[in-house]
């Protein structure tokens, strides 16, 4: 007897892919003044012809629409080929720009595949407004620059604008008739198909380019996998970007050289980093190596509150944690001293050079990004690691070169051991910062009055109010059941199961750090 499966109870159907209502089969634009007459006597009636204008100005090629099964063959008569031999007609640093909601998996892998087999020397970007998508995403981070000499050498090159919307979840399979019922052999070899397409995606994540720049970076990878089929995560901040590796383009590098840029910078460096970098006692913090931004934020929380000096207690060890900026030989030094990357045996100092005679509190821009190669080509954030012991009453006193940022600086840069470490001026801006929130090229800015070269902390103190909350909500979180009126007001007793929460022991260390900082306040 056949054994038969409906079509609602199967996670997997005929094709891996993002399905679309209103599916529109994908166009290829050529941007060109030529009649169609004329392009169709060149492409065999694959490619469309039109000047293309407004934000696809730019563009060499335009992909718009579903990826569907097909569409290989449009590529392959851009490319001329005819199953041997290919050419390349399209000018230098030519550009495909893509709009599309996603479509067929394995449509979008065999293309990537084509591209890289004829050195399609095709980079990719995503204009405002504009959605590229599930299967359109692959597409995309294909994108690539190619220089052609003794060999050919390839550099992954892919852009998009600060309001487009670059997204990526898992696979699903969609059955062709749903509420149909299917034999077990149609099922298997539909599963089958799933398993090899989901194993040629798994082999695009490990390719890199000459450069060792994976296309599809393990962030991104991981963040595909780990987003439901009916879901999207889409790369919109700051941290996405740069853990995608994907260039932001049409922005402006303009901040205001203020303590809290250095604050930004340093948070940034160890977001990005690990905190480790090649020092035995700095164990990694991060939950695991792939994890979101979201919850890499949750992590570095927790380290922030206890490396404040309020959160430090005569029974544990005590770090120094300050911050402070200044302008010294044509450039601008600061530092931000003891993240607690290392649990209770010690901290680490980040200490920061960016190159720009401006004075403290002036405003300076590092640059514009008008295409992927401005992104690429600078890197003006300069950062050195120092590292601190566990202190005491006993201790002896600091080495002077850590009063100030430019002799931390100087001190750091002569000692063969420690390494310099570059950064690209996205690094300038906070992890969490929505894309669209960027300063635009072209958008009006006031230059402030340039202030008195003085440090101070941009966040406000916490008050008693504050501290309540972040102990009472550790609580609700771990089930705990209110009695007060302000706890129920608050936070509710839905979903409540005890009087006793079990707490970890990263929460209890802060609930006796927050009742420390409200005894201190006498709250």
């Amino acid at each position: 007897m056949t054994k038969l499966f409906p079509a609602y109870a199967l996670s997997f159907g005929a094709a891996l892919c993002l399905s679309t209502s209103g599916a529109v089969a994908a166009t290829l634009t050529l941007n060109s003044t030529s009649s169609q007459s004329d392009i169709d006597a060149d492409y065999g009636g694959a490619i469309q012809a039109q000047e293309l204008t407004g934000k696809y100005a730019n563009c060499t090629v335009l992909y718009e629409g579903d990826v569907q099964r097909g569409d290989l063959q449009r590529f392959h008569a851009l490319f001329g080929y005819d199953g041997e031999s290919y050419f390349n007609s399209l000018p230098d640093g030519a550009t495909l720009c893509l709009n599309s909601p996603g479509g067929n998996l394995y449509e979008s892998l065999v293309i990537v595949d084509f591209l890289r087999e004829v050195f399609a020397d095709l980079q990719t970007y995503v204009a405002d407004g504009d959605l590229c998508a599930s299967a359109c995403s692959n597409l995309f981070l294909s994108g690539a620059h190619t220089f052609e000499g003794e060999s050919y050498e390839t550099i992954a090159m892919r852009a998009i604008s600060p309001t487009a919307r670059l997204g990526v979840h898992a696979p699903r399979i969609v059955l062709p008739n749903d509420g149909e019922t299917y034999d077990a052999e149609e099922v298997a070899a539909v599963y089958d198909e799933a398993i090899r397409d989901s194993s040629h995606l798994f082999a695009f994540a490990q390719k890199v380019d000459d450069e060792n720049t994976p296309y599809l970076t393990p962030y991104l990878y991981a963040r595909s996998i780990e987003t439901p089929p009916h879901d999207m995560y889409y790369v919109d901040t700051v941290g996405d970007a740069l853990f995608a590796n994907v260039a932001v383009t049409g922005i402006t590098y303009e901040v205001n050289l203020r303590a809290n840029l250095i604050n930004t910078i340093c948070d940034n460096v160890f977001l990005l980093d690990d905190g480790a970098f090649s020092w035995a006692f700095a164990p990694t913090w991060k939950p695991h190596p792939l994890a979101s931004i979201a919850d890499l934020y949750n992590e570095f929380s927790q380290i922030l509150a206890l490396e404040a000096h309020e959160n430090q207690t005569d029974d544990n060890p005590v770090y120094t944690s300050s911050w402070d900026i200044e302008q010294r030989d044509g450039a601008i030094y600061g530092f931000r001293r003891g993240y607690r990357t290392s649990g209770p045996y010690g901290a680490e100092d980040c200490v920061v050079r960016l190159d720009t005679s401006a004075p403290v509190g002036a405003t300076d821009n590092f640059g514009t990004v008008a295409t992927a190669w401005d992104a690429r080509d600078t890197n003006p954030i300069e950062v050195r690691i120092g590292y601190q012991h566990p202190r005491s009453d006993f201790s002896d006193p600091e080495d002077p070169h850590v009063s100030s940022p430019y002799a931390y600086w100087t001190a750091l840069s002569q000692d063969d051991e420690n390494q310099q470490h570059s950064y690209p001026p996205l690094m300038l801006f906070p992890m969490g910062l929505p894309l669209s929130e960027l300063p635009r090229i072209g958008a009006q800015t006031t230059e402030p009055e340039v202030e008195e070269a003085t440090v101070e902390d941009d966040r406000e103190p916490l008050t008693c109010d504050d501290l309540w909350y972040h102990r009472n909500r550790i609580f609700h979180k771990n089930g705990y059941c209110f009695g007060s009126e302000r706890g129920i007001a608050t936070f509710g007793n839905d979903g409540c199961f005890t009087k006793s929460p079990e707490l970890s022991s990263q929460e209890s260390e802060l609930i006796r750090l927050i009742k420390q900082g409200e005894k201190d306040l006498g709250c």
